[in-house]
């Protein structure tokens, strides 16, 4: 039987170690998946696998934080509506160079669709992220 470490520096660096492992793992898969659907064009049937797993640990995380109350303490509007902006503006440079549109009006109502659902979703996040922040602090 294996001996259990009970040191808490040892334990703390196991715990970046595998912490260090996991972001290169996670990042190189967000790579390879942009890698083949932007640089080389592959169709998604080529690589449909690998976005699953991106975004089913993507959801898992996000919903982990916000079920902890580790995502933030209060709704910060500052930062909230300019980050939705910037990933707004960034949707609709990736889907115009990729010639998604077919007119400046469907390109400004899908900017305007995905500004509305990224905010709305990062406001619902930290709304639910507060209130357990809120019930713990209160224990």
């Amino acid at each position: 039987m294996k001996k259990q470490i009970t040191d808490e520096r040892i334990i703390q660096e196991t715990r970046k170690q595998n912490n260090l492992g996991f972001s290169i793992l996670y990042f190189g898969l967000l790579f390879a998946l942009l890698y083949r659907q932007y640089i080389i064009k592959s169709p998604i049937s080529d690589y449909l696998d690998l976005a699953i797993l991106f975004f089913g640990v993507t959801f898992y995380l996000a919903a982990k934080r916000v079920s902890s109350g580790l995502l933030t303490n209060k709704v910060n509007w500052k930062k909230l509506l300019p980050n939705s902006i910037v990933a707004a503006v960034v949707f609709l440079i990736i889907n115009f160079f990729n010639n998604q549109y077919g007119t400046i009006f469907e390109a400004l109502v899908s900017g305007s669709i995905f500004l509305l659902l990224f905010f709305g979703i990062n406001l619902i996040m930290q709304y639910f992220s507060s209130r357990k922040n809120e019930d713990i602090l209160k224990e």
